[in-house]
């Protein structure tokens, strides 16, 4: 019985840290000059992992996603953090040509993949 329980901990766990559907680093589309091995800071790029989104000087938790039917889109409540205060809202990600799209109540942002 104890080796099938840790077998079991050890799916969950590896699904748990598992890599998302948006994970990776991005910069604004056409923005060359932002520098894609800085993550966070003004000119830095901008990063999804593990249910997160790193902005400029802030951190998301993004959370109850809910799949958009017939879209390779995902919408989520953002929980931020940054510059000192808290804040919420939602986010819909979704993969385009250049790289993902990012829609926040009537503003889209295209974003780049780094490579």
């Amino acid at each position: 019985m104890r080796g099938i329980g840790a077998v079991f901990l050890l799916a969950v766990s590896a699904g748990a840290v598992a890599a998302g559907p948006f994970d990776g680093v991005y910069r604004p589309d056409g923005a060359d000059s932002w520098d894609c091995r800085t993550v966070g800071s003004d000119g830095g790029a901008l990063m999804i992992r593990d249910g997160q989104f790193h902005g400029v000087e802030s951190l998301c938790r993004l959370t109850n996603p809910v799949e958009v039917r017939g879209m390779s889109a995902v919408l989520y409540d953002a929980e931020c953090d940054g510059e000192g205060e808290s804040y919420s809202y939602r986010m819909m990600l979704m993969r385009v040509p250049e790289g993902l799209a990012m829609v926040q109540d009537g503003h889209v942002s295209l974003l780049e993949r780094c490579e």
